[in-house]
């Protein structure tokens, strides 16, 4: 019995390995290498405080799930990324678990439950997040409010406020919490639990306004944010991604329409749950799309930064959703099209990211040999391919002292094409005046 018990919490974590698995031998790449800096810029002489506590450039504070962790296993591990995959896989685990648990309380039936979970493990928008180290902050995130929301259904209000207070050191995203506990008692029709946590809501304010006092965000550009009815348009669009797989047919040959009417069948049929159900007086379906809403929440007013790893932690209450439709006579036949569209792909973007990592590892590693033989003088690359310069050197990963000592031969300039929304201006890795002493090596291809 115990051992049958086991097998149903465990099962989500084994669609999570089987699904995301190539995450776990991916090495550093893309943003990877900017938080790397936290390493070479403390082993410089640079202030832990600062570097844990300062603010980023976009208007982000997560000293946790960004600083902290991008500063402890390098100085542990070295440049070594598997133990970061490791830790993520976890923590994404025990997510899996928590999300399970959580749909117990709610009195859902225990297949309803798990497969809530399962869904969330076999979505590939969470690709980015079980293969990007950079990425962590959303698995990070999501464990401790999943956690404080446990806590809180539970009445374990002393770990409630532990965790909560330590969300705010993972993500932003963490105000709404107030929201998705305030929403379950209501629920639950209990006034003298929702007084408890109530009291969450001024200490989300006091955190915003000293947020924005100290890491304001952008006010253009692409994190610029829009608080506007333009928020509803952008919700409906990350209602019908979650549910759409990116480049479905290159990566699975399913044809295109596939994801097209999952893009309109799924969004239709949980908006019907929960109309159908709040009619029939059963509000849980409701509560659910409440979490998810509120979890999307923070990014609805990012209209010109809509991506996909933004729904990793909404996704757990949208898949709570989703999964109620088992309740239904022909609700497995849907969520089988759900896990036939959505598994394979995420099962390839996975391995798609893991194989680029490799070919960042590869150039990383030909040109720290050439660094190591040749200190103090600037390198000057030739034969960098795109997909090289993209995963890689774009990110400035050669860097000593603040300023790089990597840069390219003109003729590699027409190997790479420009992506302008990216932020990367490609004439500051050609220089106008080569140094005499400069060396010039020539890369090896991709692995």
């Amino acid at each position: 019995m115990r051992l049958s018990n086991a097998a149903w919490w465990l099962l989500p974590v084994a669609v999570l390995l089987a699904v995301h698995g190539w995450g776990l031998a991916a090495w550093f790449q893309q943003d990877d290498f900017a938080w790397l800096g936290l390493v070479r810029d403390w082993s410089e002489g640079g202030s832990l405080g600062e570097l844990l506590f300062r603010p980023s450039q976009h208007g982000t504070w997560r000293p946790l799930s960004e600083r902290a962790y991008f500063l402890f296993f390098p100085a542990v591990f070295g440049w070594e990324s598997w133990p970061m995959r490791v830790w993520a896989f976890l923590t994404q685990a025990a997510s899996l678990v928590l999300l399970q648990a959580i749909g117990l309380r709610l009195g859902l039936p225990r297949a309803v439950a798990v497969m809530a979970a399962v869904l969330w493990a076999a979505n590939a928008k969470i690709s980015t997040a079980m293969i990007s180290n950079g990425a962590y902050v959303h698995v990070m995130g999501g464990f401790f409010l999943l956690l404080a929301l446990w806590c809180s259904m539970t009445e374990r209000w002393r770990a409630m406020w532990a965790a909560f207070l330590t969300g705010f050191f993972v993500m932003e995203s963490n105000v709404v919490f107030p929201a998705l506990a305030c929403a379950y008692w209501v629920w639950r029709g209990d006034r003298d639990k929702l007084r408890r946590v109530l009291w969450l809501w001024p200490v989300s304010l006091v955190y915003y306004a000293l947020h924005m006092q100290f890491a304001p965000k952008l006010a253009e550009g692409s994190y610029a944010m829009h608080f506007d009815w333009g928020m509803l348009r952008t919700f409906g669009r990350y209602l019908q991604w979650a549910f759409q797989a990116d480049n479905l047919r290159a990566l699975t040959g399913l044809p295109e329409v596939v994801n097209q009417i999952c893009g309109v069948l799924f969004p239709v049929v949980v908006l019907a749950l929960v109309g159908w159900r709040a009619w029939r007086r059963d509000l849980t379906p409701l509560l659910a799309m409440s979490w998810f809403g509120a979890l999307l929440g923070p990014v609805l007013p990012l209209r010109e930064h809509v991506t996909d790893y933004y729904l990793t932690v909404p996704l757990a209450g949208l898949c709570l959703l989703t999964a109620m439709v088992l309740r239904w006579r022909w609700g497995w036949a849907l969520l089988a099209l759900y896990l036939l569209t959505q598994a394979p792909a995420a099962y390839k973007t996975t391995q798609w990211w893991q194989q680029r990592s490799l070919v960042a590892k590869d150039l990383v590693r030909q040109v720290w040999t050439v660094h190591k033989a040749n200190p103090g003088r600037l390198i000057l690359l030739d034969g960098v391919t795109d997909e090289q310069f993209w995963a890689a050197l774009a990110h400035y990963p050669f860097v000593e002292r603040g300023k790089t000592y990597v840069f390219l031969t003109p003729e590699t300039r027409a190997r790479i094409v420009p992506h302008p929304e990216s932020g990367v201006r490609l004439e500051e890795f050609f220089l106008e005046e080569v140094p005499r002493d400069a060396v010039r090596f020539t890369v090896k291809g991709a692995p």
